[in-house]
């Protein structure tokens, strides 16, 4: 176990602000994020640096002139339900056993989640954007992942030498002034042979990531972020942890030698010094360009990215935007 350093500063020398010391084994502080004043704060979200990392333009339209409609889509809901899903199934396997978590009805609870998800959806945006037979589908989607990983669980999750951490562990960060990054983890484990703490950030994927999604920058930044603002918010030494992508697939091609075609997919990307520190210029970039000295957005005509991204935009060849 790694010797705990008591300091008023973090490993990274920044002060240690809205914290204590977590009840965890762990030498970790615990981080309470701030009430933010949305009168004259700016939170960014990663998916506003993902959108602006695909199109200035398109970021610029979203975020700040606010006028690119939302449309949610059965992907979004069944996205946020399987999240909840998986995550209870190792809240439960961890804190009570996995007996017990084999014991929950987790597809019920799927179907509960999904039905909760889409009415939320449909409240904010006004009218239906699925039917039963889609609803229907994505369901049996699930509950195709959710089998196959309870049956491969202790390849994924030991529960020897394995303790959780936490789920949805908050990140809040000032990147400049008034202008405050938040987000959350969806899990994160520590390895007590390793002495390491792992990130993980879990996907869903039609079919998984092919290799232009592993080469794809501003995707795997997300975990690099991560690892950066975990270390420094939670004062843990960022070279003990470690990131993983977890991409669960909706489909699954047969194989003639299993009746359980694989369902998740790992990637862990290359995180070491020289990945974090072009995924942090990246960010930092991202805020230098967006917002004066003060916080506010600049007000100016920011580049469209013509790509095939394109053809998924709502904007795409509308007054809005005409290329």
């Amino acid at each position: 176990m790694a010797k705990y350093i008591k300091s008023n500063t973090d490993f990274n020398g920044l002060p240690k602000p809205n914290r204590v010391k977590s009840k965890n084994k762990l030498p970790l502080w615990k981080f309470i994020p701030k009430d933010i004043d949305f009168s004259y704060q700016k939170v960014i979200s990663f998916s506003q640096y993902q959108t602006y990392e695909q199109c200035n333009y398109k970021w610029y339209k979203q975020s700040v002139e606010k006028v690119i409609p939302f449309i949610p889509n059965m992907n979004l809901v069944f996205g946020t339900a399987i999240h909840h899903v998986f995550q209870h199934y190792l809240k439960t396997g961890y804190e009570i056993s996995f007996t017990a978590a084999d014991k929950e009805d987790i597809f019920g609870l799927l179907q509960t989640k999904l039905t909760e998800e889409y009415q939320t959806q449909y409240k904010k945006y006004g009218k239906h954007f699925s039917n039963p037979e889609e609803m229907a589908e994505f369901y049996d989607d699930g509950v195709a992942i959710l089998e196959w990983f309870k049956k491969k669980r202790k390849i994924y999750f030991s529960s020897k030498g394995s303790q959780l951490v936490g789920i949805e562990m908050p990140l809040q960060k000032e990147i400049s002034k008034n202008v405050i990054y938040q987000g959350y983890i969806d899990l994160v484990m520590y390895d007590e042979d390793l002495d390491k703490v792992k990130i993980y950030d879990i996907k869903t994927s039609t079919k998984g990531w092919n290799n232009y999604d592993k080469k794809n920058e501003y995707k795997i930044a997300q975990v690099l972020l991560y690892k950066q603002f975990f270390s420094e918010l939670y004062c843990y030494p960022i070279d003990k942890i470690d990131v993983e992508f977890l991409i669960l697939k909706r489909k699954a091609e047969p194989n003639e030698f299993t009746d359980y075609p694989k369902r998740i997919q790992e990637f862990k990307p290359a995180n070491g010094k020289i990945k974090l520190k072009q995924s942090q210029e990246r960010f930092n970039s991202f805020v230098k360009n967006c917002f004066d000295n003060n916080g506010k957005p600049i007000v100016k005509e920011h580049t469209k990215n013509i790509s095939k991204l394109c053809e998924w935009c709502p904007i795409n060849n509308t007054n809005l935007c005409i290329k």
